[in-house]
Parts: C-alpha cells; structure tokens; sequence
C-alpha cells in the first residue's frame, strides 16, 4: 500500500471511528518532520517547536470528525503547522520577541494568496493552473493587484478601465479561484 492511502486510510478511520492507534500512528508518521519544519520557523528552539507541533495534534484530535475530508495530507499537516506557528509567534511575540526574527516574514499570517508561502509543489501548480483558467483580463487585473500590490485606481489606469470594472473582476477572480481551489481551501484555512 502506498504512503499516502496508508494516511489516507487513518484519516478515515480517526474520523469515523475516534481510532487513538490509528492516530498514534499518523502521529509517528509526521511528528519528525513537522518538528524539524517547527525548529526551522522558530529559530531553531526546540521547547517551542514541541508545544507547535503538540498544538498541531490536538487540534487534529479534536476536529478528528472531518478529517476523511483531506485529500493531500503532506501539504495539510504543513499548512496547519504554518498557521499553528503563526498563532504561537502572535500569542508569544511580546513576551519574547528575540526568539522572532529571522523568519517572521515566511510564516506572517496574510489573506492575499500570493503572500501565502506555498513550499508543496502540487499546491502550486493547482494554483498556477486556476489562474490560468481565468479569463485574460480577470487574470490580469487579479495579478496587478494581488501579485504586483498595485491598488484597484493604479491598475484602473494602468489598463484604461474604471475603478468599478477593477472591483468587478477582482470579484469575478476570487469567486472562480475559490470554485476551483476550494477543496485545498479547508487546508489552507485549518
């Protein structure tokens, strides 16, 4: 059986049955290599890449009932880890700010898709894909403004159409994204 039905079949199984050896289970699979990934964002302290990285399987543990709904469970643990740092850094952040320098800027918590640090390849492709099928001038306005951080009147005037349209197709790009990626979406936003 391969790795991934093998996660995939304990996804299955902690979500339809609460199964505690099938979770100890994903819990060696991936408790190396989300530390590893959990020193890295936390400068190397291994106090709280432990307390991130236990955080991460809590809340696995306790929204167990929709986890059959993962597809691709490298690039979700992944991403829970990244949004589990994010919330460590911001609870902790005035209490040590030395321990947060050198990669706060990796990990910073955003809503713009092209700030979010996607390392998994398919994630990026599938999102390479979904822009491309947008159609060419709500690809264009969507990277103006998301990519190039120009704002709604500079690319208004870059492209000789009004603020409106600008807001229009940005409205048309994120609704298509959102069809397209929607399944990646539950991960993105554990």
């Amino acid at each position: 059986m391969d790795k991934n039905k093998h996660i995939l079949d304990l996804l299955k199984k902690i979500a339809q049955h609460s199964c505690t050896k099938s979770f100890n289970e994903l819990y060696a699979c991936y408790y190396n290599r989300l530390f590893r990934q959990a020193l890295y964002f936390l400068n190397n302290n291994p106090d709280c890449a432990q307390e991130v990285v236990s955080d991460v399987f809590v809340a696995l543990w306790q929204g167990r009932k929709v986890l059959d709904k993962i597809k691709k469970p490298d690039s979700y643990f992944f991403i829970a880890l990244k949004h589990a740092v994010s919330r460590y850094i911001a609870e902790n952040y005035k209490q040590n700010t030395t321990l947060f320098t050198d990669n706060l800027p990796d990990i910073k918590a955003s809503n713009d898709l092209s700030d979010f640090t996607i390392r998994d390849k398919e994630l990026q492709e599938e999102y390479q894909r979904a822009l491309e099928s947008l159609p060419p001038r709500c690809a264009e306005v969507f990277r103006l403004v998301r990519e190039q951080r120009k704002k709604y009147a500079e690319v208004a005037e870059i492209l000789g159409i009004s603020i409106k349209t600008v807001d229009n197709q940005m409205n048309k790009a994120v609704k298509i994204l959102y069809q397209q990626l929607k399944e990646n979406l539950f991960s993105i936003f554990f």
